[in-house]
């Protein structure tokens, strides 16, 4: 690679960086391209319209960076299938959130454009891996998963990142607290017994061990 191509490299991940957490922070339609060269200290130019043709194309970037990085966490979960491991990976995701710009940002825009019917980038598919854990956990615990109702995933998902968004004012055990709360009753109210206790005694993957450092942590 070189040196043109690795300083346009370096300049996009800066950029999705730093977008992302502009978009964490004020949301989509609340940031801008002026607003990110300016928490760059750079001008509007230096993150034109060469590198991303739009705002969404950028907000497109930063979910498809941050997808990467889940399809990594989950593969390191090494809980056994169904509910622990649906716990574990929802625990580890929404405290990477708190500490990694570009999680942030993703999670808040998946959150925002997926209400508003903004088509977003696939590369990893949450409604696919949670409802198969779900169903794992919702059989083993003598159920039929068959009768899990179709807004079940887009529940959670919704009720998780809405937690996220505002976890920034709580302390790390408050916030697990908070997850672990809403979590434990309802995955009893879907059939998965003893979820409560058994929630409870999940961990978070240490994402610092994962690969986690802080902004670009795993670029490329």
């Amino acid at each position: 690679m070189n040196r043109r191509v690795q300083a346009m490299e370096a300049s996009k991940a800066a950029i999705i960086e730093a977008a992302g957490r502009q978009f964490g922070t004020f949301g989509y339609e609340g940031t801008s391209f002026s607003r990110i060269a300016e928490a760059m200290g750079k001008p509007k130019s230096a993150i034109g319209y060469h590198l991303f043709p739009s705002k969404l194309a950028l907000a497109s970037a930063v979910i498809e960076h941050q997808q990467q990085r889940w399809t990594s966490l989950y593969a390191q979960i090494s809980e056994q299938p169904g509910l622990e491991r649906l716990t574990a990976f929802l625990l580890t995701t929404s405290f990477d959130a708190r500490s990694c710009p570009i999680a942030a940002g993703a999670t808040r825009l998946l959150h925002e454009l997926l209400e508003a019917g903004i088509e977003v980038p696939r590369d990893f598919d949450w409604g696919t891996i949670l409802r198969q854990q779900l169903e794992i956990a919702v059989r083993d615990s003598g159920g039929d998963p068959d009768g899990i109702p179709e807004r079940t995933v887009g529940l959670l998902l919704s009720a998780t990142f809405g937690l996220v968004g505002g976890s920034m004012t709580v302390s790390a055990e408050e916030f697990e607290i908070r997850l672990k709360s809403l979590w434990g009753p309802l995955f009893e109210s879907w059939g998965i017994a003893d979820a409560v206790a058994r929630v409870e005694r999940v961990k978070a993957l240490d994402t610092v061990d994962a690969g986690h450092t802080d902004s670009t942590d795993d670029e490329n």
